[in-house]
């Protein structure tokens, strides 16, 4: 088997912006993503454009690594927001795309977003994790692989990577997910299921999952 090739996109360009939300959007179309249509209103064209969201702000405020077997390839993608920050925690990172994408919501998804989804996320996050706990760790907000790429250990790369670094300065690795297959993987990497929570949208109902290490 090829040897795994992990790196840090510092300053990523469009091209490998781009080829990043192509892969993360392959990983969750795959998984008939339930949860994505729910952030998004069920519209399937807002979805390239939300994982190109992410990766800004991950760009800005966080940090975006990628896995593949060449020196230029992206075959994985992950997020990370180390200690002392988070996804859109900051203006800079908000304005990076989150402002433009957030105008093109229905009234409907943007009152879902800031009357249910926000607001009952960070209260089961924190009754998870405890007050300031997500803040003070490694946060995963995402990680995806290319179907024809999975099972080959770039994911576990991209959670390594930080593991190293969380074990080191003694930090505490957390993340949510959305499905089983998922909770497995992770539980596989020695990560414990903290809690769950029934998240409803236009996409039906999410069984979101807490997990830390």
């Amino acid at each position: 088997m090829a040897s795994v090739v992990v790196r840090r996109l510092v300053t990523p360009t469009e091209d490998e912006i781009h080829q990043a939300a192509a892969v993360l959007h392959a990983a969750f179309l795959q998984l008939n993503d339930s949860f994505g249509l729910s952030l998004t209103g069920g519209n399937p064209e807002l979805d390239i454009e939300f994982h190109t969201v992410v990766l800004r702000a991950g760009a800005v405020g966080g940090e975006i690594w990628v896995a593949g077997f060449g020196p230029t390839d992206i075959c994985a993608v992950a997020v990370w927001f180390g200690p002392g920050t988070d996804y859109l925690a900051t203006e800079e990172q908000r304005a990076a795309g989150w402002n433009a994408l957030q105008a093109k919501f229905t009234p409907e998804l943007q009152k879902w977003w800031l009357e249910y989804f926000i607001p009952r996320y960070d209260a089961w996050n924190t009754s998870c994790l405890g007050e300031g706990t997500k803040l003070r760790s490694w946060y995963l907000h995402v990680l995806g692989t290319r179907p024809e790429d999975q099972r080959k250990g770039l994911s576990a790369a991209l959670i390594q990577v930080i593991e190293f670094r969380a074990q080191a300065d003694g930090v505490m690795m957390c993340l949510d997910t959305t499905n089983d297959p998922n909770v497995a993987f992770y539980r596989g990497r020695g990560f414990t299921v903290r809690d769950t929570i029934s998240i409803v949208g236009s996409g039906g109902e999410t069984i979101m999952t807490c997990l830390s290490k």
